[in-house]
């Protein structure tokens, strides 16, 4: 679990990550990224009901936050994190979904 500075919550952040971020595609999930005034990173992780139900959503979502916890010391502060889960996630085991992650984290230089 993510520290609670570590997390987005208002609808109106994401928004503007959304409207201002820069986008980056992945395999299995879509990354965009904004700069923020805080010496550490934000992180807020969306699943549409395309990935499946709820069971599924949740446990991608879960995986996510594992990934970005085991990874957090790794990560350059100043930025908030929107990470979107694609439909292709379910074929994805944690290894494929870390490797996606990370790759998308070093294209946009927050490792």
């Amino acid at each position: 679990m993510l520290d609670k500075k570590h997390r987005i919550n208002k609808k109106a952040e994401y928004n503007y990550i959304y409207k201002n971020g820069k986008k980056i595609q992945g395999r299995y999930i879509i990354v965009f990224i904004a700069s923020n005034t805080l010496e550490y990173s934000r992180f807020g992780i969306v699943s549409s009901k395309k990935t499946g139900n709820a069971v599924v959503r949740n446990r991608a979502k879960r995986q996510l936050r594992a990934i970005i916890h085991n990874n957090l010391n790794k990560i350059n502060g100043g930025y908030d994190t929107v990470i979107i889960t694609r439909y292709n996630i379910t074929q994805a085991d944690f290894k494929l979904m870390e490797k996606d992650l990370l790759s998308i984290f070093k294209k946009a230089r927050l490792i």
